[in-house]
C-alpha cells in the first residue's frame, strides 16, 4: 500500500478539530481492534459535518478523539448525515464511507490504518444522536517501523454519537 500522506493528514486534522470543538455529550464508543495491535478503544463520539472556506465538507463520525488509546474517523464525502442503514467503507471517496484508525493518544499518535473494507452499520440516526456498529479491515503503519506500511488491522466496534457542539444542524 502506498501511503496516502494527505489522506492521512486530512484524518489528523479532522480528528484536531473535533478535539478543538470539544463536547458536552455522554456519548460514547467502544472498539477492539487484533492484528498489528491488539487494543481496547473507548471514548467520546461525536458527528457533524466539517465545512471548509467554500462552505461545504464532508459528514464526519469521528470516536474518540480525545481517547489516550486511540481513534477511529469515519468520513463521508458529502455533507449528509447518514440514515439507518449498512454502508460499505471504501478507499474511494466517491464510492462510499473512509475510515481512518489512528492509534494512541492525539498529542502523540502511535500508528494510522486506512479501511479497505468494511461495513458501517448504522441502526439509529436523528439530529441529536446517531447509533451503530463498524466492521473494518485496515492497514497502515506504526509509528516505531513507519516504512512498513502494510501491516493489518481488524476493527469491531459500536457507538452512540451525538452532534459536536461546532456542528451545522
Amino acid at each position: 500500500m502506498q501511503a496516502k500522506p494527505a489522506i492521512y493528514a486530512l484524518g489528523t486534522c479532522l480528528v484536531a478539530v473535533t478535539v478543538a470543538a470539544g463536547t458536552a455529550s455522554p456519548s460514547r464508543f467502544e472498539a477492539h481492534t487484533t492484528g498489528a495491535k491488539a487494543l481496547t478503544l473507548s471514548g467520546s463520539a461525536e458527528f457533524g459535518s466539517v465545512r471548509g472556506t467554500d462552505g461545504s465538507g464532508p459528514f464526519v463520525l469521528t470516536l474518540g478523539a480525545q481517547s489516550s488509546t486511540g481513534a477511529v474517523l469515519f468520513t463521508r464525502a458529502d455533507d449528509i448525515q447518514p440514515r439507518p442503514g449498512v454502508y460499505q467503507l471504501s478507499t474511494d471517496p466517491s464510492e462510499g464511507i473512509q475510515a481512518l484508525v489512528v492509534t494512541g493518544p492525539p498529542e502523540r499518535p502511535t500508528g494510522v490504518f486506512r479501511a479497505r473494507d468494511g461495513q458501517l452499520t448504522i441502526t439509529r440516526s436523528s439530529g441529536d444522536r446517531i447509533e451503530g456498529r463498524f466492521d473494518l479491515d485496515a492497514d497502515g503503519f506504526d509509528a516505531a517501523d513507519p516504512s512498513n506500511e502494510a501491516r493489518e488491522l481488524v476493527v469491531h466496534g459500536r457507538f452512540t454519537a451525538s452532534p459536536t457542539s461546532s456542528a451545522e444542524r
